[in-house]
């Protein structure tokens, strides 16, 4: 009888072994990074309910690099999604106090507000950040988010703004979009109906689908400016199944230009490019987002903008409040005392990425394994990007499992199975 169960237990373990690997095999990075922040008092300092988004964030990454290298898709369940939202849901009731208070909320209706006051966000200092210690309560630098998104929300809640002045006049109550947290919920809701109509022309699934992934993808974020960059990075996804390859970089450079992660995207299908030896089509790739990062950025002066965003994410009071972020990468640089070079780190880790954004073949692998490997180095991320990532693995996915685990039907790429 016990020989019996044990033998249908190991049975059962070596058919999902691989799986039992990989969440051991995440678990021990994971482990210590909660240890590093545990011992520095971060864990303590915190909500606990934090590091469950956090443990989840690193675990997803482990599982993406597995999931592009066994070309394995992600398929969409909605009973899954449904319980997603509802737990998303539940939160937000037990969180309702905190959701649109928060330094990135406040911080974009403050640029926006700013600019259209005439100050430049990236010069003048009066741009509510979180405090990391002790927590609680905000200090005030300048806008720490790249170019496209001051400009989007500033003209979308500028918008709103106007509209709300004409129906109600100079005060305008809180229920009214403006630049107040009402106008960055209508502005986020707006951008999850462009989504909902791209995910189902990109997944071609039912609405009802699309409707159900569309909100419980937006619903976690509906209170944070990567809605922006989200909506962009599926566009870019959008052109990409019509192989349209300039607009899919013009796309994924807006989203670049909101929240810098997305430039990995970029850099790993230029690849593609080099490695095919065409190189006036890496020029114009390459032109088109460095082209457009100038455009929109020599407005609030170049120096001033990356001083601000990538220069200020080296700067110790954002290592301190990047550390409760979800890198392990940058927890590990923390705990050994290392931040003052934490930017040759940085540098390091790129340049790894990219070797192996070139070793790889496969563009579906590369662009999903470079994504993550992204993930682990950037200083100071977030768990937010959870949902980007899960994101990624359902398009992507997706799009391999309809062209019969082909690479993609992009023409200007290779067919490894022609």
């Amino acid at each position: 009888m016990a020989e019996t169960l044990l033998s249908n237990l190991q049975n059962k373990i070596n058919l999902y072994k691989t799986e039992l690997f990989i969440i051991l095999f995440a678990a021990i990075p994971t482990s210590l990074f909660i240890v590093f922040a545990w011992i520095k008092g971060d864990f303590l300092v915190l909500d606990h309910s934090y590091w469950i988004g956090v443990v989840a964030y690193n675990l997803v990454l482990f599982y993406g690099i597995w999931f592009a290298q066994t070309k394995k898709t992600l398929k969409l369940s909605e009973g899954i999604l449904y319980v997603g939202i509802a737990i998303t849901l539940i939160l937000y009731t037990a969180f309702r106090e905190i959701i649109f208070t928060g330094d990135i909320t406040q911080g974009v209706i403050t640029g926006a507000r700013m600019l259209w006051e005439g100050k430049n966000p990236y010069v003048v200092a009066e741009v509510p950040h979180a405090q990391p210690y002790p927590p609680g309560g905000f200090r005030y630098e300048t806008y720490a988010y790249l170019p496209v998104d001051l400009l989007s929300y500033a003209v979308l809640l500028g918008s709103l703004n106007f509209v709300s002045t004409v129906i109600a006049g100079t005060d305008i109550p809180v229920f009214l979009p403006g630049f107040n947290e009402m106008g960055i919920l209508v502005t986020n809701l707006a951008l999850m109906c462009v989504s909902i109509y791209l995910l189902k022309d990109i997944l071609e699934i039912r609405w009802k689908q699309a409707v159900a992934l569309g909100v419980f993808l937006f619903l976690i974020l509906i209170w944070n400016n990567v809605c922006l960059a989200q909506t962009f990075f599926i566009a870019g996804w959008y052109f990409h199944k019509r192989e349209q390859t300039n607009l899919v970089i013009f796309f994924w450079s807006l989203s670049m230009l909101s929240k810098y992660f997305a430039g990995i995207f970029i850099v790993a299908y230029i690849v593609e490019y080099l490695r095919k030896q065409e190189y006036m089509e890496v020029l114009i790739k390459s032109g088109i987002a460095g082209v457009l990062s100038i455009i929109v950025s020599l407005p609030f002066g170049i120096m001033n903008v990356l001083k601000s965003t990538v220069f200020f994410y080296n700067t110790e009071e954002r290592i301190l409040d990047g550390s409760f972020g979800g890198s392990i990468f940058s927890e590990i640089i923390l705990f050994l005392q290392l931040e003052d070079i934490i930017w040759l780190f940085t540098i390091m880790g790129f340049s790894i990425i990219l070797i192996i954004a070139i070793m790889i073949d496969d563009l579906f692998q590369r662009l999903v394994i470079t994504s993550c490997l992204a993930l682990f180095v950037i200083t100071g991320i977030s768990a937010q990007f959870l949902v980007v990532i899960t994101l990624i693995l359902i398009i992507s996915g997706q799009i391999l499992l309809f062209e019969g685990q082909k690479q993609y039907s992009h023409s200007e790429f290779s067919n490894p199975t022609d």
